[in-house]
């Protein structure tokens, strides 16, 4: 039984002629693999096939056998061609890695379950080589990039921030297939240039794209219009109510002041959606719309009215709703509702756009709420690159095939 275990591990780690394992041995708490290639044996580079001009002594890491850490040793062959001296590749590991590739694949299935630290520390592999495993395929993916077979008509965009001072990345996102194909740092205008670029060195045309989702952001509209003149701009519920209830917020820390036993411990109740709400916080809420003197009060009624716009298909008639609105929100006196009342005003083309399509960034939206449990698991990012690499894991919808 025991002459039959080398043969076993062959049939397991896919290990075939001319190599074959001469010895396994366990020492501590480490199993070690020996594979040779049998004497005489030819290896084949470029169609022609090269005897052995010498060997260099190599080790790769392997997953581990039981509670053993594994790992594969063997002389690989030195071939002399007429182009110079060649190593040759081994079946059970890639060109210049330390680890079997059945390592690698599993580090890249546990990175969508622990971080790279705890990576690092249960299988007792510096961090960096774990960033460099994952760097290496994710890269490999994405250089098959092919936007004339896959061309993007819908391109939603958004951004999030990388640390809590406002270091900020934008996802590139195809919205019919659900993945991020692009990210960028930043989140201004140049971020579409950066896109544009690389969209169509990857085989993909400007006029493929029809239509962008994205915020209200005047840097990401100027950078649409630039670089994506014909396709339609689309701005989505989730920004605009985002927007409103930005000023609202102002106005209720601004009324705080004077009225702290009315709106202490109020911020949630206002901002949740009312279906949302607790019991207890519905309760609050029609306590607090009593207060009908107050701006926090009136901004709220008038937030609420807005968004019966989202009931209609037809943006005519929407429009008709909104002009009604607009007017009432500049005529309220409250300079936080009359700036953003102006400001949806200039975005309207693109609001009654949403309302006419139907988009929104409900998907990219979902896409950040997964991955901003990354981040958070992760604390933080020591790098762009780092980040960039988890996205697409995450949410990159890649092959490895």
């Amino acid at each position: 039984m025991i002459n039959e275990l080398p043969r076993f591990f062959e049939k397991i780690l896919n290990i075939n002629e001319p190599w074959r394992i001469e010895k396994i041995e366990q020492e501590g708490n480490k199993v070690n693999i020996y594979v040779n290639f049998k004497r005489g044996a030819k290896f084949e580079i470029n169609g022609k096939r090269y005897g052995v001009y010498d060997t260099v002594k190599k080790t790769w890491r392997h997953l581990n056998l039981f509670q053993y850490e594994t790992y594969i040793h063997a002389r690989v062959p030195r071939i002399k061609t007429e182009d110079g001296i060649k190593i040759i590749e081994v079946p059970w590991s890639r060109p210049n890695s330390g680890f079997t590739l059945l390592f690698e694949a599993f580090v890249l299935e546990m990175y969508q379950h622990m971080t790279v630290a705890e990576i690092s520390k249960k299988y007792k592999v510096t961090e960096n080589r774990i960033w460099r495993i994952l760097e290496y395929h994710v890269m490999k993916e994405l250089k098959k990039q092919d936007f004339s077979k896959e061309p993007i008509k819908i391109l939603s965009v958004d951004e999030i921030a990388r640390k809590k001072n406002h270091v900020y990345v934008t996802n590139f996102v195809d919205v019919e297939r659900g993945k991020v194909v692009f990210i960028a740092k930043g989140k201004d205008a140049k971020t579409f240039k950066k896109f544009k670029t690389k969209y169509i060195e990857k085989k993909g045309k400007v006029s493929d794209i029809k239509t962008i989702c994205m915020d209200m952001s005047v840097a990401f509209k100027s950078g649409a219009k630039e670089h994506f003149p014909k396709a339609k701009l689309v701005f989505d519920k989730f920004h605009i109510i985002k927007l409103l209830n930005e000023q609202l917020d102002k106005i209720r820390k601004r009324e705080s002041k004077d009225y702290k036993d009315i709106l202490n411990k109020t911020k949630y109740i206002f901002l949740k959606n009312p279906k949302n709400l607790t019991n207890n916080q519905k309760e609050k809420l029609e306590q607090l719309m009593e207060y009908k003197y107050l701006d926090t009060v009136k901004a709220y009624s008038l937030i609420l009215e807005f968004k019966k716009i989202f009931d209609y298909r037809k943006p005519a008639y929407a429009s008709k709703i909104f002009k009604k609105w607009h007017e009432k929100a500049l005529n309220s006196n409250i300079p936080e509702m009359k700036k953003a009342a102006k400001s949806l005003y200039k975005h309207i083309k693109g609001i009654l756009m949403h309302l006419k399509t139907g988009l929104t960034n409900a998907k990219i939206e979902g896409m950040n709420s997964k991955l901003r449990t990354f981040t958070k698991r992760a604390y933080g990012f020591k790098s762009f690159k780092y980040l960039s690499i988890t996205i697409f894991l995450a949410l990159g919808k890649l092959s490895f095939s």
